[in-house]
């Protein structure tokens, strides 16, 4: 049965001064594919974090750290990042 991971919130910037707050594998990985390159090393691993979280084979922390680490790669604000 799919569950619905819930990732502790992650904040970025879509457009100057506009920011989106995404906290579950869903909505993190439209940004993904939105705003990253699907070529990058960065962007694999998040993608397939994200995959894992949502078969319940991942860690909600993991998924998140990889999701930040592609945003960030691509050249998108993250938002106080701990």
């Amino acid at each position: 049965m799919h569950r619905r991971w819930t990732i502790r919130p992650v904040s970025y910037e879509e457009r100057v001064g506009s920011f989106r707050i995404v906290n579950d594998a869903d909505g993190m990985g439209k940004a993904l594919i939105e705003y990253c390159d699907p070529g990058s090393v960065t962007f694999n691993l998040a993608a397939q974090a994200l995959l894992d979280l949502s078969a319940d084979r991942g860690d909600p922390e993991d998924a998140r750290d990889a999701f930040i680490a592609a945003l960030e790669d691509a050249g998108v604000f993250v938002r106080g990042v701990a």
